[in-house]
C-alpha cells in the first residue's frame, strides 16, 4: 500500500495499521477483503448471494443486527489505530475515546426468522476479510454441524470464496492460524474449560447458537479470551426463561441486544413467501389459535398485542387490531421474548416496566419534581442519579467511585436544570446507608444557592432497612418503595432506560416474613442479586425507587417548613 494511500482517509490507516500487525501468514490479501471489510451487508448479497431483510429501530430483522457488527468493527479498527498513534482524535468517525464499544451482539428470536443465517454471514464475512480464528458453539454437536455450519456450507457453494469447508466436521480454514471451528458444549470430566480457552489473537469471533443451554465454562472462557485484540462476540437464542445466562447478560455496558419477532418478518407481514424457507403466516395463525386468548383491552402485565394485518384463527378471520393475550409458549416461539416470571414473585412486573420504556406522555411541566440519589464510592459498585417529572423519569448522571463533591456537583446541575424548566418545588432522596451517603446529604442541605432556588427544597437521608409505612405489609422500606413504584410506573414514561435497570427493577424477586405473627413481603437482598446477576448490584434500580416513590413514604409525620432538610431513617 502507498504513502498517499495511508494518509487518505483514518479508516485506510487504521485498516493498514492492523494488518501489519496481525497477519499472521504469507498468504497475498484478497479482493473480497479490501472490498467488503467494512460492508457486511454488500458482501452477504454480493458474495454470498442473499440479501439480509431489514425491520426497523424498534421492530429489528437481519439488517439492523449486521449493523451493529459492521459499527463495532469501524469502532474497534479505529481505536487501535488511535492507541497506536496512527490517527488523531479530530480524526475519529465512529468512535471517541473513553466509549464503550458494545461487541458483544446478543439475538433473541422467535423460530425461523433467520437467526442461524444470520450467524453464517457474519462468520462467513469475518473469516473472507481478516485472518481469524474463531470458534462456534451449541449444545450439542449434531446442533452445531446440522444448523451452522449446514448454513455455512450453503453459503459458500460454488462461490469460489478462499479456504476449506470440510464435510463431516464443524471447520474451515485457510491456514493453522485463520480457521473457524464448531464445538458443543461438553463439560466432560471437568475439562471444558482447558479444552475451549487459550486464544488470543489479533482477530477473534466467538459465536453461542442456541445460547440459553450453553454451560457457564463456555461463557468464561470466552470472556477469557476476548481481553485483546478486535472481538466480535455472537450470542443467540430462542429466550425461553429469565434466568440463563444469556438472558441476565443483556444488561452488560458491551452488550447489545436484539429481539427479532415472527410477526414483523415480511414473509407474515406480506402473506406470501417473499423469503425461500422462512416462517409463514399460517405459522402464525395457528400459534394465536393454540396459545393466545382474545381480550377486550391491552393489560401491560400481560403483554398483551396486536397484528397490522388480518388473520384467519379457528376458520375465522379476524380484522387487524383485534388484541391478543400470549401465554409463555408464544411469547419464546413466536415474539422472541422470554416468557415473564410465572412464579409470580417479583414486584415490578416486566410487561409494565417495557410499557413505560415505549411511552409518550402529555406535556404538562408541573412545578415539582423529585430526585433519587443511590451513593456508592468503592468497589465496582455505581452510583446513579434518577430525576422525576413531568411525567417522566430518566437517569440524570451515573457515577464510579467519585468524592462528595462530585455527587453533589451533579445534583446541583439537575436542580439548576429543573429550575430553568420552571419547577419550584424539589425534593432529594439520598440513600444514607454505609455512611458516604452522609456526606453527600451534608453538601446538599448546606448549599444556600439551592435553597434560595427554590420555594420547597428538601433534602432527605433514606435508610433502605427502616420501617415501612405499611408494617402490615412490608417487611423494609426498600420493599415498600419497589411495591409503589410498580404502581407508579403505569403512568410514568421511563426515558432512555439504562441495560440493568429493567433487571433491576423486574428481576430482583421477593419473599415472605414472619413479622410479629404477620406475612410481610421481603426484598431480595443485595448480595443475592449480586450472585444471580454475574455480581452487579442494582444500582439504577435504587436510584430509579428513590426518584419514582410516593412522597408520603419519606415524610417524618410532622408538617415541616416549605425549605426543610428533613431526614426519614426510621
Amino acid at each position: 500500500m502507498s504513502l498517499a494511500a495511508l494518509k487518505s482517509s483514518p479508516r485506510i490507516r487504521a485498516e493498514a495499521a492492523l494488518r501489519l500487525l496481525a497477519m499472521q501468514d504469507d498468504e497475498p490479501e484478497e479482493s473480497v477483503a479490501d472490498r467488503y471489510r467494512f460492508d457486511p451487508a454488500g458482501y452477504m448479497e454480493d458474495k454470498l448471494g442473499w440479501t439480509p431483510w431489514s425491520g426497523s429501530p424498534d421492530q429489528p430483522g437481519q439488517a439492523e443486527v449486521i449493523h451493529a457488527y459492521q459499527l463495532a468493527l469501524e469502532q474497534q479498527h479505529e481505536r487501535l489505530a488511535y492507541e497506536r498513534g496512527e490517527i488523531a482524535e479530530d480524526e475519529l468517525q465512529t468512535w471517541t475515546p473513553g466509549q464503550v464499544i458494545r461487541n458483544r451482539i446478543r439475538v433473541e428470536a422467535g423460530h425461523t426468522v433467520g437467526k442461524t443465517k444470520l450467524a453464517s454471514g457474519i462468520v462467513n464475512h469475518f473469516f473472507d476479510c481478516f485472518p481469524c480464528i474463531g470458534y462456534a458453539f451449541a449444545p450439542t454437536a449434531p446442533q452445531i454441524d446440522d444448523l451452522l455450519f449446514k448454513e455455512i456450507r450453503k453459503d459458500r457453494a460454488g462461490k469460489a470464496l478462499g479456504g476449506r469447508v470440510y464435510d463431516g466436521k464443524p471447520e474451515m480454514m485457510r491456514s493453522k492460524t485463520h480457521f473457524v471451528k464448531g464445538r458443543a458444549a461438553s463439560n466432560a470430566r471437568g475439562t471444558g474449560t482447558e479444552n475451549v480457552q487459550g486464544q488470543h489473537e489479533p482477530y477473534l469471533i466467538f459465536v453461542m447458537d442456541e445460547a440459553e443451554g450453553i454451560a457457564d465454562f463456555v461463557w468464561d472462557a470466552i470472556e477469557s479470551m476476548a481481553s485483546g485484540g478486535i472481538v466480535i462476540i455472537l450470542m443467540l437464542a430462542n429466550p425461553r426463561t429469565r434466568v440463563s445466562r444469556f438472558h441476565k447478560i443483556r444488561t452488560l455496558s458491551t452488550v447489545r441486544s436484539f429481539r427479532i419477532s415472527c410477526v414483523h418478518h415480511p414473509n407474515v407481514v406480506e402473506g406470501r413467501e417473499i423469503i425461500p424457507g422462512a416462517v409463514r403466516r399460517d405459522y402464525v395463525e395457528s400459534m394465536i389459535e393454540q396459545h393466545c386468548e382474545l381480550v377486550d383491552e391491552h393489560s401491560e402485565d400481560d403483554q398483551t398485542f396486536e397484528l397490522a394485518f388480518p388473520v384467519r384463527v379457528s376458520g375465522a378471520v379476524l380484522d387487524p387490531g383485534q388484541i391478543f393475550a400470549p401465554n409463555a409458549e408464544f411469547m419464546f416461539r413466536v415474539l422472541g421474548m422470554p416468557p415473564r416470571n410465572l412464579a409470580d414473585n417479583t414486584l415490578v412486573p416486566v410487561g409494565r416496566f417495557q410499557a413505560a420504556t415505549k411511552r409518550e406522555p402529555e406535556d404538562h411541566r408541573p412545578k415539582s419534581a423529585r430526585i433519587g440519589v443511590d451513593v456508592a464510592r468503592f468497589g465496582a459498585d455505581y452510583g446513579t442519579i434518577y430525576v422525576t417529572w413531568n411525567g417522566r423519569v430518566w437517569r440524570h448522571d451515573r457515577l464510579s467511585k467519585k468524592t462528595t463533591t462530585a455527587y453533589f456537583r451533579s445534583i446541583r446541575d439537575a436542580c439548576l436544570a429543573l429550575k430553568a424548566k420552571g419547577v419550584r418545588s424539589v425534593h432529594l432522596r439520598i440513600d444514607g446507608g454505609g455512611g458516604f451517603g452522609g456526606g453527600v446529604v451534608d453538601r446538599a442541605r448546606e448549599d444556600l444557592e439551592l435553597h434560595q432556588a427554590f420555594s420547597d427544597f428538601a433534602v432527605f437521608e433514606v435508610h433502605f432497612n427502616a420501617r415501612p409505612k405499611d408494617r402490615k405489609s412490608y417487611a423494609n422500606l426498600v420493599t415498600e418503595m419497589h411495591a409503589e413504584v410498580a404502581e407508579s410506573i403505569k403512568g410514568l414514561a421511563i426515558l432512555n432506560a439504562p441495560e440493568g435497570l429493567e433487571a433491576d427493577l423486574c428481576e430482583r424477586t421477593y419473599d415472605w416474613k414472619n413479622w410479629r405473627g404477620r406475612d410481610v413481603k421481603i426484598l431480595q437482598e443485595k448480595k443475592d442479586f449480586r450472585k444471580d446477576h454475574d455480581g452487579r448490584s442494582p444500582d439504577d434500580g435504587d436510584g430509579f425507587c428513590l426518584a419514582v416513590a410516593p412522597d408520603r413514604l419519606f415524610t417524618t409525620g410532622k408538617k415541616a417548613p416549605a425549605s426543610s432538610s428533613s431526614s426519614y431513617t426510621g
